[in-house]
């Protein structure tokens, strides 16, 4: 076995060890959540990703975005993130989709054999998208809602979006799915508990709240396509 995942091994059995390597997880959205996200993925021994955004590396997002250093900014940010996984273990395969999650993206990308769905995007219409998209496919996924403004990472939780409260894209995102007829009780969501601490046309933001998001969607994620005991 692989001796980077022994302590991991030990903690979950080997033979989920060995499940993660043949799986494959979409994640779309780079940024302080969905970047954490992949990194704690590919240290757990995921062995296959297809990454999906659009922007490139700019020197604001290196106050709380894991993935990225000063020598990336100007890289795309699927470019930097696959160099940055590809780091930690060669093996990783690595698909990187430079693109804003859309209806022709998903089209192209419904022929792809994915196990589970990482939605770390900012904007609520294509998160319906990717929403409905998973829903269609039949694949497993968890949504992230709203990181910034907020400071207090133990306010993280994980629920569906029918029992969300305190989130303004929360909210967004309920009326958004009733139009498209969508049960929020399919919906599952990593939000905060905490209010947005301030408002305005900037999104503030520091590296506890998205980051520690980025570990609840990965946790999801692996306790979904696994056996992991007595966490269910």
């Amino acid at each position: 076995m692989d001796k980077r995942l022994e302590r991991t091994a030990s903690l979950i059995g080997e033979e989920n060890i060995k499940l993660f390597k043949d799986k494959t997880v979409l994640v779309c959205g780079l940024g302080g959540v969905g970047g954490t996200a992949l990194e704690s993925l590919a240290r757990s021994g995921i062995g296959n990703f297809i990454i999906v955004d659009f922007d490139v590396v700019d020197i604001t997002n290196l106050n709380r975005q894991i993935l990225f250093v000063s020598s990336d900014i100007g890289m795309l940010k699927v470019e930097a993130s696959k160099n940055r996984i590809q780091a930690i273990h060669k093996e990783i395969r690595v698909r990187i989709v430079a693109s804003k999650v859309n209806r022709e993206l998903l089209d192209m990308l419904s022929v792809a054999n994915i196990d589970f769905i990482i939605d770390a995007i900012d904007s609520p219409k294509a998160k319906v998208e990717l929403i409905k998209f998973a829903l269609r496919q039949g694949i497993p996924f968890i949504s992230s809602l709203g990181m910034a403004n907020r400071l207090d990472p133990t306010a993280i939780r994980i629920t569906d979006l029918e029992k969300t409260e305190t989130d303004p894209l929360a909210k967004k995102m309920r009326t958004l799915m009733r139009k498209e007829k969508i049960e929020l009780s399919r919906v599952p969501v990593v939000y905060s508990l905490e209010k947005p601490i301030i408002k305005g046309p900037v999104l503030a933001s520091v590296m506890n709240v998205p980051s520690a998001a980025g570990l609840a969607l990965a946790f999801y994620c692996l306790e979904k396509i696994q056996n992991w005991p007595n966490l269910s």
